[in-house]
């Protein structure tokens, strides 16, 4: 039987290497464009490993790599729940609130990000995207 880890926290026997290919495949297709690809991929990762945030991650920067904000947010907000202590889902529901240009949200979202790790991932891209916005680089608030 394979050995269950914590990116692949899977139902049935999914080992480390093998949940890192899948999510790496999706990924893969992500970055080709091939978005319809990258989608099914992270869906079946989804399936497969149902307790991780990880798979809902790759589904919303599916839809955020097409301008679908409030679908990624979904996305992001599914990995939330899985993971209420994780720093990269509040992160990136943060970058999609910036973009669907609720920023009050957006930054309550970037500052728990930074709050729950502050050495994590999740808080260097929370960090990096308060910056951007300050610089002006983000688009700006829907009125």
């Amino acid at each position: 039987m394979a050995e269950s880890s914590e990116i692949s926290n899977s139902l049935v026997p999914l080992g480390r290497q093998q949940a890192m290919v899948l999510l790496e495949t999706g990924y893969l297709w992500l970055d080709m464009g091939q978005f319809d690809k990258a989608k099914e991929i992270f869906s079946g990762a989804a399936a497969l490993m149902p307790k991780s945030e990880v798979p809902q991650l790759g589904l919303g920067a599916v839809e955020f790599a097409q301008g679908r904000h409030d679908k990624a947010l979904q996305a992001y907000r599914a990995a939330q729940r899985l993971a209420p202590q994780a720093s990269l889902p509040r992160a990136h529901a943060g970058e999609a609130l910036l973009f669907m240009g609720k920023v009050p949200e957006a930054l309550k979202e970037l500052k728990a990000a930074m709050d729950l790790e502050p050495d994590g991932d999740g808080a260097r891209l929370a960090q990096s995207l308060i910056q951007a916005k300050e610089a002006g680089v983000l688009p700006p608030a829907k009125k």
